[in-house]
């Protein structure tokens, strides 16, 4: 399949995957938010401000429990300022939380995943000779299978970043027991390890099942009536645009 079309209205697409993001978290879940990660702290913001979610977020910027309400969301989400109005929590100590199993959710953002909910974020093409050298995995690898909810986010979604097989593997939740999900700009998937195949749980308003299907490098197990992934209200709206008044959570969605 050729390269897709970007929804007419990125605001709407990229306001859809934020909320769509946001209804994945639970009252009392600690959530992680890494670098590069705009819509996932958006989301976060929308679950707690909004929602009124007893969540609790710690960041990349060692940042726990900014107060999301009050600052806008800037170019890196490793802003040192989203340590400065909240509490500091060290990356180390965050890291020991997840070895204790005590890290309930970590978005994260990688260039490739397949079907063994194996990640990739740090080389396409071959290890040796790689034709792109991507930022790396930090502690993605020790991380990803000791988080209780994984939440995967892929704004590309095409079967160049949704393959057969990852061209390396960074990290991966194969071996482990956890929630892993994967919200993409053309739906939301959910493994399913008895299967070991993704499940479609939700089309986006603006994609479709034959679309996605034609989209994916694996095997994507979807019932006929899959679901429209939900609309955001007005007042998730308005917050979110109130959070990201330069617009950077449509990057994703706009037009060449």
């Amino acid at each position: 399949m050729g390269e897709l079309t970007p929804p007419e209205d990125p605001e709407f697409a990229a306001d859809v995957v934020v909320t769509c993001m946001a209804d994945l978290l639970s009252d009392g879940e600690l959530v992680f938010v890494g670098l590069n990660s705009h819509h996932a702290l958006l989301a976060a913001a929308v679950a707690k401000v909004l929602h009124r979610k007893r969540i609790r977020i710690v960041t990349v910027a060692e940042g726990h429990e900014p107060s999301l309400a009050d600052l806008p969301v800037r170019r890196s989400t490793g802003d040192p300022d989203l340590a400065r109005i909240g509490t500091v929590l060290p990356t180390v100590e965050a890291f020991d939380l997840a070895q204790k199993g005590k890290v309930d959710v970590m978005f994260l953002g990688p260039a490739q995943v397949d079907g063994e909910t194996n990640i990739n974020v740090s080389v396409i093409g071959p290890l040796e000779s790689p034709k792109v050298r991507l930022p790396g995995g930090a502690a993605a690898a020790f991380i990803l299978p000791l988080v209780r909810k994984a939440i995967l986010w892929n704004f590309r979604h095409s079967p160049r970043s949704l393959v057969r097989r990852v061209d390396f593997v960074t990290a991966t939740a194969r071996n482990a027991s956890n929630e892993v999900l994967l919200c993409t700009d053309l739906c939301l998937l959910r493994h399913e390890r008895s299967r070991g195949a993704w499940r479609l749980v939700s089309v986006h308003p603006w994609s479709s099942l034959d679309e996605v299907l034609g989209s994916t490098g694996f095997e994507v197990v979807a019932d006929p009536s899959v679901p429209v992934t939900r609309t955001p209200t007005r007042e998730e709206r308005e917050l979110i645009a109130e959070l990201d008044p330069e617009g950077l959570r449509l990057k994703p969605f706009r037009k060449a």
